[in-house]
């Protein structure tokens, strides 16, 4: 049986990417597009593993910051490694177990209670047994640490500014989850080129190999830092709460991020509901608009119902489901990291392509031949 053929203008609707760039892609990477298991490019027609390959090198070029020479040389080397005939072969595998699902929170609007639900999902996940770390990528702003009740000696911006390793900045905090500390009062670290962001990407690579579930802690808005975090991302879930502002803005944060990644599993969760009417009223509200305007239909991963133990806690200093383990709000939590361990419920399968351990192993390579 033929597999299946795409036309350019399909290719370009599934990669995101423009017609130029997926010509310039078959020019710059030929020689890898071109392997007998992936079928030959004939009459400006391509497979499923094309559209795959095409995905790969943007992801590690737009998400990861490599140049093109970078790409094609690491290419070169893991195809001399195990040959070229197996290059494809070798390459079909599910991502490595030991690889960390990467969820980002984040959110449209400021205040909406973000970070709240970031360290309170992470250590819900902890309690149900997972290794955790959670990265706190609100550059410059960064305040996990501080509902955590932990204090940080070092944070990003020594391993940024002045050569830090990761493992010299990382903590442990409550239930053994791990905690990358953001610079606060830092407008360097929020300002962070790409050279600087590509070097933490790589940093993340070694943390990814650690825990299970990596939680990262953006910041709100559409800044280049929180788009470029969210992107890195296997699911992205975004914060919103009832107030009309936030319900535009956590859309506006959705088309940004499909326009960037078709392919992301983006989740909404609905902070600060009555009930669960309420949130269904706001979820409703929401995927319609995605739906009818961006062909996109979210996950639903829950609500968190506006409870005031949530304030005391952070008064305190104190994570919520620990402070206050049996408070509606902790009960909502615990739900919400329920579905988000129920893979079915929300799990981003349209990345793991043909080539996601040959990436995995791209990564590698990069991290250990440049940190």
């Amino acid at each position: 049986m033929l597999p299946r053929r795409f036309t350019i203008k399909q290719v370009v609707e599934k990669t995101g990417l423009e017609e130029s760039e997926i010509r310039f892609y078959e020019t710059a990477f030929r020689e890898f597009l071109s392997f007998p298991e992936l079928g030959q490019i004939r009459g400006g027609d391509y497979t499923a593993d094309h559209i795959e390959v095409f995905c790969r090198i943007k992801d590690l070029i737009y998400k990861r910051g490599f140049t093109v020479d970078e790409v094609r040389r690491e290419l070169r080397a893991f195809a001399r490694t195990i040959g070229r005939q197996s290059f494809a072969s070798a390459a079909i595998a599910a991502r490595p177990p030991h690889y960390a699902r990467v969820l980002a929170v984040t959110s449209g609007k400021g205040g909406v209670g973000k970070t709240t639900i970031s360290i309170n999902v992470a250590l819900a996940l902890a309690q149900a047994s997972k290794r955790v770390a959670i990265f706190d990528a609100d550059l410059g702003l960064a305040n996990v640490h501080i509902l955590l009740g932990v204090k940080p000696r070092f944070n990003l911006s020594h391993m940024v500014h002045d050569g830090f390793s990761l493992s010299d900045i990382l903590i442990e905090g409550p239930l053994g989850v791990k905690v990358l500390a953001g610079g606060q009062g830092s407008r360097a670290l929020a300002n962070m080129d790409d050279e600087q962001r590509r070097w933490v990407l790589r940093q993340l690579d070694a943390l990814e190999k650690e825990v299970d579930y990596l939680i990262v802690d953006t910041g709100a808005g559409i800044s280049e830092n929180v788009l470029r975090f969210a992107a890195f991302a296997d699911e992205i879930l975004v914060v919103a709460t009832p107030n009309i502002a936030s319900c535009a803005d956590a859309y506006s944060i959705i088309k940004i991020l499909l326009e960037m990644e078709p392919q992301s599993k983006i989740g909404l969760l609905t902070n600060q509901v009555e009930n669960r009417y309420h949130s269904r009223n706001v979820f409703n509200r929401i995927d319609t608009a995605t739906r009818e305007y961006l062909h996109y239909s979210l996950a639903d991963l829950g609500w968190v119902v506006e409870d005031r133990h949530v304030l005391a806690a952070n008064q305190a200093r104190k994570p919520l489901v620990i402070e206050y383990p049996y408070a509606p709000a902790s009960t909502c939590i615990a739900a919400v990291a329920e579905t988000i361990l129920q893979e079915r419920a929300f799990k981003n399968t349209a990345k793991q392509s043909s080539f996601s351990e040959l990436m995995e192993a791209l990564r590698r390579a990069m991290v250990g031949a440049e940190a």
